[in-house]
C-alpha cells in the first residue's frame, strides 16, 4: 500500500508524542513494505520536499495568521482569530490536492490536523482517498486540543468551543476508521456524536517503548535523595506546577527533582523564578534514556485529560514506576500498586501523598523492576502493533 500521512508536524520538529509515534508509525509500515509519504507545516512558505529516514516528507507553509507550533505567546487577539480561520481552513486544501495528485495515495491517515483544520477530510474525499482518523488529543472538540479551562478540565464544550466546532461532527461522518489512542479518547468523541457513519471505530494503544536495556539494578538516587522525575512540555494543563509545589512543601528534604523540558519562553522564567529549590533541577532537553537513567520514580500530574501519554510507556519499558494523574487514558496504562501509583489531581494532598508512598517504600519498587517491565509487552510489541495498523489501513482501502 502507499500510505499518505497528515500531521501538523514532522521529524526534526517534534510537538508532542503524537509526533514521535508518527515518527515510528511510517518507519514501521516502510519495514513490512508499505510506501509512505508524509504531509506536514512546516515555517517556509509554499510547498518543500526532503527525505528523513528514507521517508518523503512534504512540509507545506501555514496558510494562517501565524506558525502555531512555536515557543512564543501570540496576542489574544492573534490567537482568536487563527483558531476561527483553523475552524475550517480551504486554503490549505491546494497542498492535499497536489500531494494527492502527485502521490496517489490508496489511504490517508490524518492525526493532529491543528493547522490544517478539517477541510484536509473535505480535499481527501473528493480525490476518492479513504480516509482514517487518528485521535491523539481533543482537537476535534476544542480549539485549543485540551478542553481545559485554565484549572479544570471542561465538564462540557463551552460556548466558544461549541462555535469553532460546528461543521466537525457532521464531516466526521466521511472518514472510512477513527482510531483512538485510548478507549478514553475514542468514546469521548462518540458521545459528542463524531464518526456516527464510521463503520470501523477501533481502538490502537501507542507502543512507545524505549529501545534500550532498562535499568536492573541500582538507584538513580544522588548524595541519598530519592530522585522523582518529570520530562515533557512545560505547560500548566501539564499539571508542572501541582508537581512543583508539591515538592516545595515543608518536611520532606530527602527528594530531588528532575525537570526535563521547556515549554512558552515567559511561563518557563516564570516557573524557575517561582521554584527556586537546590533540589528542584530544571534539565532542559533531555533525551529520554538519559533522563530515565537519572531517576527513580516518574511523575505524570496532568491536570487535562491527557489521552495517552508516552511518557507512561517509556517509564514502564525501563523499569521505572509511575505515579500519574488518575485522568483521561492514564489509567489504561497503570496498575495502582503494581506499575506505579494513581492520584486523584483534585484531591490538594493527592499527589504528595503518593510521592511520600512511593519514597517510604522506594526499595520495594526498585525489587521489581523485572515486573514494571513486564506489566505492559503490549505497549513494547513494535512489530505487532505495526502489523494492527497495517491490517486497519488495508482494510478500507
Amino acid at each position: 500500500m502507499k500510505i499518505l500521512f497528515v500531521n501538523g508536524l514532522y521529524e526534526p520538529y517534534v510537538g508532542g508524542g503524537a509526533e514521535i509515534i508518527l515518527h515510528k508509525l511510517t518507519r514501521g509500515l516502510m519495514g513490512l513494505g508499505h510506501q509512505v509519504v508524509v504531509l506536514s507545516i512546516g515555517k517556509n512558505p509554499d510547498l518543500s520536499v526532503d527525505r528523513v529516514d528514507g521517508v518523503k516528507v512534504y512540509r507545506a507553509g501555514i496558510r494562517n495568521l501565524y506558525f502555531p507550533y512555536g515557543q512564543t505567546t501570540p496576542s489574544s487577539l492573534s490567537r482568536t482569530l487563527w483558531h476561527l480561520f483553523d475552524c475550517y481552513n480551504p486554503l490549505m486544501q491546494d497542498y492535499v490536492r497536489h500531494v494527492v495528485a502527485a502521490e496517489k495515495p490508496e489511504v490517508a491517515s490524518c492525526h493532529n490536523l491543528a493547522g490544517w483544520s478539517v477541510s484536509v477530510w473535505d480535499a481527501l474525499t473528493e480525490a476518492g482517498v479513504p480516509i482514517v482518523q487518528v485521535l491523539h488529543d481533543q482537537y476535534l472538540l476544542c480549539p485549543t486540543s485540551t478542553m481545559f479551562d485554565g484549572h479544570a478540565p471542561c465538564a462540557r464544550q463551552c460556548l466558544r468551543c461549541r462555535a469553532l466546532r460546528i461543521p466537525h461532527a457532521g464531516k466526521s461522518n466521511q472518514v472510512s476508521a477513527v482510531v483512538g489512542v485510548s478507549r478514553f479518547i475514542l468514546d469521548k468523541l462518540l458521545s459528542y456524536g463524531y464518526f456516527r457513519d464510521t463503520k470501523t471505530r477501533q481502538v490502537i494503544y501507542d507502543a512507545r517503548a524505549l529501545e534500550v536495556e532498562y535499568r536492573k539494578s541500582g538507584a538513580a538516587s544522588v548524595d541519598g535523595l530519592h530522585v522523582f522525575g518529570y520530562i515533557g512540555t512545560l505547560a500548566p494543563h501539564k499539571g508542572i506546577e501541582m508537581l512543583l509545589d508539591a515538592f516545595s512543601r515543608p518536611g520532606e528534604g530527602g527528594w530531588r527533582l528532575v525537570i526535563a523540558g521547556i515549554g512558552k519562553h515567559d511561563y518557563e522564567a516564570e516557573l524557575k523564578k517561582r521554584y527556586r529549590n537546590e533540589n528542584i533541577f530544571f534539565a532542559g532537553y533531555l533525551n529520554p534514556k538519559e533522563f530515565f537513567e537519572k531517576i527513580d520514580v516518574c511523575i505524570v500530574p496532568s491536570l487535562w485529560e491527557d489521552t495517552f501519554p508516552g511518557v507512561v510507556l517509556e517509564s514502564l519499558s525501563m523499569g521505572v514506576p509511575v505515579i500519574g494523574s488518575a485522568r483521561g487514558g492514564i489509567p489504561e496504562m497503570l496498575v495502582h500498586g503494581y506499575n506505579g501509583m494513581l492520584f486523584n489531581p483534585e484531591d490538594p494532598n493527592g499527589l504528595f501523598s503518593a510521592m511520600r508512598n512511593i519514597s517510604e517504600s522506594l526499595d520495594g519498587w526498585r525489587a521489581k523492576r523485572e515486573s514494571i517491565v513486564n506489566s505492559a509487552p503490549s505497549f513494547s510489541d513494535g512489530y505487532g502493533w505495526s502489523k494492527q495498523w497495517e491490517a486497519l489501513y488495508a482494510s478500507v482501502v
